[in-house]
């Protein structure tokens, strides 16, 4: 990729991570070694840019205790990642 157009992505993505974003979704009750539950997800399309960046799911956790959530996101790119954050209801 020429420097100027990996200059101009740069630039871009300091002003806004989350325009590299096209979907992103969260599993409120993931378990290691089980398959992601798409409890939620937004994602971008052809017609519809806009993706949110807020989750306005709502979620009841069975019983109180302590639970993992996962977000998953992928990028413009096709890179996906995940990322785990500990719960405590």
């Amino acid at each position: 990729m020429p420097s100027k157009e990996l200059e101009a992505i740069r630039d871009r993505a300091i002003k806004s991570g989350f325009d590299f974003i096209d979907f992103w979704a969260i599993d409120f009750n993931w378990h290691p070694g089980k398959p992601f539950t798409h409890d939620w997800q937004d994602y971008r399309t052809r017609k519809d840019r806009s993706l949110k960046t807020i989750s306005d799911a709502g979620y009841t956790y069975p019983t109180p205790g302590k639970y993992t959530a996962c977000v998953k996101v992928v990028d413009t790119f096709g890179c996906d990642t995940s990322i785990t954050v500990e719960v405590e209801v």
